[in-house]
C-alpha cells in the first residue's frame, strides 16, 4: 500500500512531530510511506539522521523528500495531507490517474462536532474524493497516536545526560520538564517549585522561554535539541511536564505523569474552547481542570499551584487512569491503516 504523507511545518516541531510518528507507525503496519516535508531543518532537530539539504533520502525505511520534489512525483495510491496543507497543483492534477484515497488528517479536538464530521467525504475539483479524518478522544473519532509497546523507553542513562551537557541526572527529589510557549506563566510556577518541601530541578527544552528571575534554590538546565525518542523519554522521566501544541500534548498523556497543556494560540481565544472541550473528557478534579484553564488565561495563582504540587502523587494516579482509559480505544495509525485497507478491498462503507 503505497502512501504519500504531506507535512508543512507551521508550529515549529509539532506538525513534523505528529507526521514523523505517523509515518513510522504506518510503515510498521506494512505501508510503503513517502513523506514530503517543506522544512527539513526543523525535521533534523527532532530526527538527527535527517540530511537538511537532501532532496530525497531514506530513514528507517521511509522515503523522505523535500516538498519541492512533489511537483514531479507520481502520486501514491493513498495520499494523506496533514492539517489541511495545500498539495502542489501539479501533484493534484496527477492524482486522478493514480490515487484511490485522499485523506485530510485534521487537527486534534475534543469538541462535540468532531464525531459527526469524522470520515466524511468531500469530492474535489480534480475528481478525487477527499475524506476528513479527525483524531479525537472518543470511539467515534480517529483516535490518538499511541506509542508502540516495543517503544517503551529505558531509564535515561549517563550517556544521555552527557550528551545534553550534564555530568549526571539531576540529583533533586523531583524534576519538571518545560516545553511551553512564551505566554505561559512560568515565573509563577518557578516560585512555587522553589517553595515546596521537595527539591526541584527544571529541565528547559531548547525552545522553552528563558527564566527572567530564576529562584536561587532551583536548579535550571537548558537542553539542546534532542531526538524525538529522547524527548519522549524525558516526558516519561519528569515528575511534571509543561507541554504545548498537539504532538507533545498527546505524548504527555501516554507518559502518565502530571502535565499542564498549553494549546496553540488561536484568534478570538478559540484555543480556550478547545481546551475546555478536552478538560471535560478527563478524570481530572475540578481544581486541576481550573488550574490548566487559568494557566492558559494568565490568571493562575500561587495557591492553586501549591495545592496541586502538594498532591502530585494523586494527580499522577489520575493521569495513569486517564491513559489506561484512552488505551482501550483503537489508535490513530491503526484506524488510518484499516480505513485504507477497506478501500483497497473495495469494502469502504
Amino acid at each position: 500500500m503505497d502512501t504519500d504523507l504531506f507535512c508543512q511545518v507551521v508550529d515549529n516541531y509539532g506538525d513534523i512531530g505528529v507526521c514523523w510518528r505517523l509515518a513510522q507507525q504506518l510503515q510498521q503496519r506494512g505501508m510503503a510511506v513517502r513523506l514530503f516535508v517543506d522544512d527539513l531543518t526543523a525535521f533534523h532537530r527532532i530526527e538527527p539522521t535527517i540530511k537538511e539539504h537532501a532532496g530525497s533520502q531514506t530513514v528507517q525505511q521511509i522515503t523522505i523528500q523535500h516538498w519541492s520534489q512533489a511537483e514531479q512525483a507520481i502520486p501514491a495510491s493513498f495520499v494523506i495531507e496533514a492539517f489541511g496543507c495545500e498539495l502542489p497543483l501539479a501533484y493534484q492534477n496527477a492524482m486522478p490517474a493514480q490515487t484511490r484515497l485522499w485523506i485530510n488528517l485534521e487537527y486534534l479536538s475534543a469538541e462535540s462536532w468532531v464525531e459527526s464530521s469524522h470520515a466524511l467525504p468531500s469530492p474535489q475539483p480534480n475528481g478525487v474524493v477527499k475524506y476528513f479524518f479527525f483524531p479525537g478522544f472518543s470511539a467515534k473519532t480517529g483516535g490518538l497516536l499511541r506509542p508502540e509497546l516495543s517503544c517503551n523507553h529505558a531509564p535515561l542513562g549517563e550517556a544521555f545526560w552527557n550528551q545534553v551537557g550534564l555530568a549526571q541526572a539531576p540529583t533533586t527529589e523531583r524534576v519538571a520538564f518545560v516545553f511551553s510557549y512564551p505566554q505561559a506563566p512560568l515565573e509563577t510556577l518557578y516560585a512555587c517549585l522553589a517553595s515546596q518541601p521537595h527539591s526541584w530541578s527544571v529541565l528547559l527544552a531548547a525552545s522553552a522561554p528563558e527564566p527572567t528571575a530564576p529562584p536561587t534554590n532551583l536548579s535550571f538546565y537548558r537542553l539542546p535539541f534532542i531526538a524525538q525518542h529522547q524527548f519522549d523519554a524525558l516526558l516519561d522521566y519528569a515528575d511534571l511536564n509543561l507541554v504545548r501544541g498537539e504532538d507533545s500534548f498527546v505524548r504527555a498523556i501516554w507518559a502518565q505523569r502530571p502535565f499542564i497543556w498549553q494549546p496553540y494560540l488561536q484568534e478570538d481565544d478559540y484555543h480556550l474552547i478547545k481546551l475546555q472541550a478536552w478538560l471535560t473528557t478527563t478524570p481530572l478534579t475540578a481544581s486541576r481542570q481550573q488550574l490548566i484553564m487559568d494557566w492558559n488565561q494568565g490568571s493562575i495563582t500561587p495557591d492553586q499551584l501549591n495545592t496541586e504540587l502538594k498532591n502530585l502523587a494523586e494527580w499522577r494516579q489520575q493521569c495513569v487512569h486517564y491513559a489506561a482509559t484512552l488505551a482501550q480505544q483503537t489508535d490513530l495509525a491503526t484506524q488510518l491503516f484499516a480505513f485504507c485497507s477497506q478501500l483497497d478491498q473495495k469494502t469502504v462503507k
